[in-house]
């Protein structure tokens, strides 16, 4: 069973148990914390509500960044990312799912390549030839988005990317429990830490809420509803490829290493210690310099 095929399985029944439940002390589904940028928006002629936040960089000759972040996250996980690329002199834009902040897919029920090509709008919006960054979900989206886009865009960056092999048992569990209201503030703590962090990591607090369950199963039945061998090559554009090496939910051996095996010669792969799945708020810095090098020699 691939990834987001048991994230969908594991989140069908609980969704039903917490709609009937009190309402939790906590509530992991509230919004994680404001992204930076000026908000823009684009309603496309096939009726999606594309809603992104955009950090402008006026008269610089480097592509434009589109980032698209984790299954049922906000876009302001890529902030600190975001205003470091930025200060380097890229236009950033911070691109929400559906069905958080007002954006919405162009069907009620779509597959990874529709919202693929919801997404496409945003590489013809931005112009320059645009690099797509794709974090965890993300990088799916990035590669079936550069799969129609190929001609358009520069490059591919996949931060925690998820392979093609099912995730182990316990993290699999602590992915569905991050979604989870219904556990105590402890037991979702717990359950963010072992799924998203490495050990020596802490969580900070807008990975507490920021859930989306509502996005989090429209992507999973997206992408059960794809091929993967529709998207998987992301159209041959070249790769950047950033994995933690503590990532339970998907771990190097099933990810990045399966990755430069098939798709030698066009993927740079940078392995950082001390990060798991989440990545972005663990080694911040990391990921900003191994993305800052990659784009110089591209």
């Amino acid at each position: 069973m691939s990834f987001f095929r048991a994230l969908l399985a594991a989140l069908a029944a609980p969704i039903l148990l917490w709609s009937c439940s009190a309402m939790p002390d906590h509530d992991p589904n509230a919004p994680a914390r404001p992204a930076i940028g000026e908000r823009q928006t684009l309603q496309t002629a096939e009726g999606a509500q594309l809603v992104w936040y955009e950090l402008s960089a006026p008269g610089t000759e480097r592509p434009p960044l589109i980032l698209f972040p984790s299954a049922g996250r906000e876009a302001s996980d890529f902030n600190e990312l975001a205003r470091r690329l930025n200060d380097e002199g890229y236009t950033v834009w911070l691109v929400q799912p559906a069905a958080i902040d007002g954006a919405r897919a162009s069907k009620d029920a779509p597959s990874l390549m529709d919202l693929a090509s919801d997404a496409s709008h945003l590489v013809g919006r931005a112009g320059g030839k645009p690099v797509l960054v794709g974090h965890a979900f993300g990088n799916r989206l990035a590669r079936a988005t550069a799969t129609l886009t190929a001609k358009d865009i520069s490059g591919v960056v996949l931060l925690a990317a998820g392979g093609l092999k099912p995730i182990p048992e316990k993290a699999r569990q602590a992915l569905t429990n991050s979604f989870r209201p219904d556990l105590s503030p402890a037991e979702h703590e717990a359950a963010v830490h072992y799924g998203f962090f490495a050990d020596t990591s802490d969580v900070p607090d807008y990975w507490l809420r920021g859930w989306h369950v509502k996005t989090g199963t429209m992507q999973g039945q997206a992408v059960a509803r794809t091929e993967a061998s529709e998207w998987w090559a992301a159209g041959g554009a070249p790769l950047l490829v950033i994995a933690g090496l503590q990532d339970s939910i998907a771990p190097p051996v099933d990810t990045i290493d399966l990755l430069e095996a098939e798709f030698a010669g066009r993927v740079s792969g940078v392995r950082i210690d001390g990060a798991g799945h989440a990545l972005l708020p663990e080694k911040p810095e990391e990921v900003a310099r191994a993305m800052l090098d990659w784009l110089d020699e591209h």
